[in-house]
C-alpha cells in the first residue's frame, strides 16, 4: 500500500508585491531592508499554505534575491566559479547566469548560508531544491578541468559535499537535486550509463556525512527511455518525473525507493482538478512505497494566484488517494 505524501519541487513565484518591490529596489526607489521584509512576509505566507495543506516538507519557495536563478548561491557562494552571460534556462521565459569555471572549484560548506529561511531550518521539515552535478555540466563553462568526469566530481566533492553536510547540521531535512539536463535533450542522444554511472557515485560523495532524505527530480522531458534502469543507479531515496511528460504507467522501479509524482504541470496556467492529478497519479499505486505529490518542476512560470491553486489541488488529490 502507498504512503502518499506532498512537497514543492522548487523555486516558487513571488507574490505581486514582492515583484513590485524588489523591481523597486533595483531602480533604487527602495531600501534593503524594507525590501527583506516584503520576502520575509511572502515566505511566511507560503510556508503557511503548505502547514494548511498538510505537507509533509516545507519549503520557502526559495524566495530570495539569492535564488535568482538555482545556480547563483553557489556562483556566489564558492570559489574557482564566476556568473557569465545571461542565458535561458531551457524552454522556459526565465534565465540564468551561466556559472563560469575558471580554476579548482572550493566551498568552505556557505553557499546556502541564508539563503534559506531559518524557520524552515527549525521546523525539522524543511527542504530545498539544488542543481544536479549533470545539470551543472551541461550549463557551465568549463574552462579548467580536463574532463567532464573531474568536473562533475569536484562539484560533488568541493562544492555539493560541503554545502549539504553544513545544512543538514543546521537542520535541512530534504534535498532536491533538479535535474532537466538527464530528459531535456532535445536532439542530443541520451546520457550514457558510464556517465550515469559517475553520477551516481558523485551523488553519493556529495550525501556522504549528512543525516538528508533525497530526491533526484527530472523534468522538461521524457524519463522512460532510462527506466527502470535508472532505480539502480541513482542513490537517492526518490527519484522524481514530470508526468506531464513521462507516461507514469512507464514509471517502474525498485519498489522500495520513493517517487516523486509530478502530476501538476508547472508550464500551464491550467489548474487541474483534484480528480485529474489523482487519476494520473494512481497507476503507480502499490508499486512503491512512498509517494510524492508535486509540481512537475519549479513553479516560478505561472502566477502566484495560479501556482497556490495548484498546491491546494494536490492536497485535494492525496485526500482522494488516500480515501
Amino acid at each position: 500500500m502507498s504512503e502518499y505524501l506532498l512537497s514543492l519541487t522548487g523555486i516558487h513565484p513571488r507574490l505581486d508585491a514582492t515583484i513590485q518591490a524588489t523591481q523597486d529596489w533595483e531602480r533604487r526607489r527602495l531600501a534593503r531592508r524594507p525590501l527583506d521584509e516584503r520576502f520575509a512576509r511572502d515566505v511566511a505566507s507560503l510556508v503557511s499554505l503548505q502547514n494548511q495543506l498538510g505537507f509533509d516538507y516545507f519549503s520557502d519557495g526559495q524566495l530570495t534575491m539569492s535564488w535568482q536563478d538555482i545556480f547563483r548561491p553557489f556562483t556566489e557562494g564558492a570559489t574557482g566559479l564566476r556568473k557569465g552571460p545571461l542565458v535561458r534556462w531551457y524552454n522556459t521565459n526565465t534565465f540564468y547566469y551561466t556559472p563560469v569555471v575558471e580554476e579548482r572549484l572550493h566551498s568552505d560548506g556557505g553557499a546556502l548560508d541564508g539563503n534559506v529561511d531559518a524557520a524552515v531550518l527549525a521546523s525539522g521539515k524543511g527542504r530545498v531544491a539544488v542543481p544536479d552535478p549533470l545539470t551543472f555540466l551541461d550549463c557551465c563553462e568549463n574552462r579548467h578541468y580536463a574532463s567532464r568526469e573531474k568536473l562533475m566530481l569536484a562539484y560533488c566533492d568541493r562544492v555539493l559535499g560541503p554545502t549539504l553536510r553544513r545544512i543538514s547540521k543546521q537542520g535541512l531535512s530534504y534535498v532536491q537535486f533538479s535535474a532537466p539536463a538527464l530528459v531535456a535533450r532535445f536532439r542530443q542522444e541520451k546520457v550514457g550509463w558510464d556517465e550515469l554511472g559517475q553520477l551516481g557515485e558523485g551523488l553519493r560523495s556529495a550525501l556522504r556525512g549528512t543525516t538528508l532524505r533525497s530526491g533526484y527530480h527530472t523534468f522538461f522531458g521524457n524519463a522512460a527511455p532510462y527506466l527502470p534502469k535508472l532505480f539502480d543507479v541513482i542513490p537517492t531515496n526518490d527519484l522524481g518525473f514530470d508526468l506531464t511528460e513521462t507516461d507514469p504507467a512507464l514509471v517502474e522501479g525498485d519498489a522500495s525507493k520513493g517517487v516523486i509524482a509530478g502530476a501538476a504541470s508547472s508550464r500551464s496556467s491550467y489548474v487541474e482538478s483534484p480528480t485529474e492529478l489523482a487519476r494520473k497519479v494512481e497507476v503507480l499505486k502499490d508499486r512503491f512505497r512512498l509517494v510524492t505529490l508535486s509540481p512537475s518542476a519549479d513553479l516560478q512560470y505561472v502566477p502566484r494566484p495560479v501556482a497556490d491553486e495548484k498546491l491546494k489541488n494536490l492536497s485535494r488529490a492525496r485526500r482522494l488517494l488516500s480515501a
